[in-house]
């Protein structure tokens, strides 16, 4: 594996990606529990295993995305769900003295140790939950 450089500049990306993904798998996995609650078992925590596994794969995928392995292009694709308008007007951030770097500005390799690390935090995340 290639030795990669790790920034400042990845911390905001990576907070914002792990932050939209545990949310949304949360809220998927709470509303399959209310619309299909049983009261013989708990599907909140069956949801949660599954995705530990989901996010296991994911992490798996973008690890070897890393790694230099060519992928199929449906692994190769790297979705941003959070797509940020366009604000025609200034904003808090034109004040700082650091450039804000979006998730889009990235090199492939940056998004991709966002990515790891995102699905990797999840992963851990709902493997704890799994086990409450």
């Amino acid at each position: 594996m290639k030795k990669k450089k790790l920034g400042k500049h990845l911390i905001r990306p990576f907070i914002y990606m792990t932050f939209t993904r545990f949310l949304l798998a949360l809220t998927a996995a709470l509303l399959l529990d209310f619309f299909i609650s049983s009261p013989l078992r708990d599907i909140r925590a069956y949801a949660f295993v599954v995705l530990v596994a989901v996010f296991a794969v994911l992490a798996w995928i973008a690890y070897l995305r890393l790694d230099g392995m060519k992928l199929p292009k449906l692994m190769m694709l790297r979705v941003n769900p959070r797509k940020k308008p366009t604000i025609m007007y200034g904003d808090m951030s034109d004040y700082t003295d650091e450039p804000v770097v979006t998730f889009d500005e990235l090199e492939d390799d940056e998004k991709d140790i966002c990515i790891l690390g995102a699905d990797l935090c999840c992963c851990v995340l709902f493997a704890v939950l799994s086990m409450l």
